[in-house]
């Protein structure tokens, strides 16, 4: 069967947990609890082997976890490098000592994000909770010298979340990106950490929102689609695939095993979910070769019924 070349991402939360409590998150907030779960490196290898095979064109080891909570997160980075995707990591660097910082940037990783929130540690904690500002920037400072000496070729990013409290400290986040030679960006925050709104989006608040969808039009019978469902794919330490990496790991957003799931069965599944009928993310017009994928994929599917 014929892939679809044009799939972008693919996320893999390699472990189940994260050290901090970002406000802004659900797994900093513990809706979604931490636990010691891990991908074995078989599982992953098995998984890989599918989004290749299916055509996503980038592998991100990172979704709602701390990738380098993972001691062996270097052997992970080498499986996609073996396979010839691109590989990304995104870390909030918040951590005493990374032991394997080395081995793991040159293992292969194309892009390693970083996130961060202020440049004084009063700043910083207000929405990355129980981070160490000073081990953020002493690790940004260890990893752009081993980039440096090593005449590594992936890209270290530092990546400033903006918010109306820290938007002054952009120009020194700058100004410190600049001085030890790595990428800067910034991003729109979402949320107010200050705030107790993300707290509302556990388990129960989607299982209600998809309670009321019934009768509602959703965006897709309109002609449009999201670029979470149909150009990405975020996957869990045990394998299962969600709805998309915008919205959490939680059951009701859960569409099932992806190895044993084929490219029709999830995108029909995630393209009729009830919660999507609520969702507000934007979306886009589809395309012919969107609506030639819907087509394909409930063909896949009518197909064993009718032989």
């Amino acid at each position: 069967m014929e892939m679809n070349k044009t799939l972008d991402f693919a996320y893999i939360d390699t472990v189940d947990s994260c050290q901090l409590k970002c406000p802004t998150c659900v797994r900093g907030l513990r809706l979604m609890a931490n636990s010691s779960r891990k991908m074995s490196i078989d599982l992953f290898e098995q998984i890989i082997a599918k989004v290749k095979f299916e055509g996503y064109r980038r592998i991100g080891l990172f979704n709602y976890t701390e990738p380098f909570l993972n001691r062996t997160l270097q052997a992970y980075v080498a499986k996609v490098n073996q396979i010839g995707i691109p590989c990304e990591i995104s870390s909030t660097f918040s951590m005493r000592h990374i032991d394997n910082l080395e081995e793991t940037l040159c293992a292969g990783v194309n892009i390693m994000h970083v996130s961060m929130s202020g440049m004084d540690q009063a700043t910083y904690e207000v929405n990355h909770v129980d981070g160490v500002l000073e081990y953020v920037l002493r690790n940004l400072t260890i990893a752009a010298n081993i980039i440096r000496t090593r005449g590594l070729s992936g890209c270290l990013m530092m990546r400033f979340i903006r918010f109306d409290y820290n938007a002054h400290q952009i120009p020194e986040a700058q100004a410190f990106a600049d001085k030890i030679g790595i990428c800067f960006e910034v991003i729109e925050g979402v949320g107010d950490p200050r705030s107790n709104e993300q707290r509302k989006f556990t388990d129960e608040f989607y299982r209600d929102e998809m309670s009321r969808s019934s009768g509602k039009t959703s965006p897709e019978e309109l002609g449009q689609v999201c670029t979470l469902m149909f150009d990405q794919v975020a996957i869990d330490c045990v394998g299962d695939v969600f709805i998309c990496c915008a919205m959490p790991t939680h059951p009701s957003l859960r569409i099932g095993n992806y190895l044993k799931l084929s490219p029709s069965e999830i995108l029909l599944k995630r393209y009729t979910h009830s919660f999507c009928r609520t969702c507000t993310m934007p979306r886009r017009e589809a395309t012919t070769f969107d609506r030639s994928r819907l087509l394909r994929a409930v063909g896949d599917l009518l197909a064993p019924q009718s032989a």
